[in-house]
């Protein structure tokens, strides 16, 4: 993580950059259609799973402030620790689908990936 601790340094000190890296992702990738379609799913993929992880967080920092103890602070870690489960299979899934040249299904994202991505050719290329 060495190597890649300035550009962490960069992306949190500007207050708009995961806005922007979002709407540059979005605009320079998803919408190209000079890259393949499996570049594009992928990019879209990774957007919308962005997106999904806003909502829980707010919800958890925000509306429900992390409790001191007993069974919220409980409900709390679990609600967190279910998140990162879930970032983890998918990416984990995603990795192994491309590794085989599979376009990844992820789940909650796949259908309206695939409705956002504009072009023809082969599914997964």
């Amino acid at each position: 993580m060495a190597p890649l601790a300035p550009l962490a340094l960069l992306y949190n000190s500007i207050p708009l950059a995961p806005f922007l890296l979002f709407i540059a992702v979005y605009s320079f990738i998803v919408n190209n259609q000079s890259l393949s379609r499996f570049v594009r799913i992928n990019a879209m993929q990774a957007v919308l799973l962005d997106v999904l992880l806003i909502i829980p967080q707010v919800l958890l920092e925000s509306v429900l402030h992390p409790p001191e103890g007993g069974p919220a602070l409980y409900l709390y870690t679990s609600g967190l620790n279910t998140l990162f489960l879930f970032v983890a299979v998918s990416v984990a899934y995603g990795m192994g689908s491309c590794a085989v040249g599979q376009t990844p299904r992820l789940p909650l994202v796949a259908e309206a990936a695939d409705t956002q991505v504009r072009g023809d050719g082969p599914q997964g290329w």
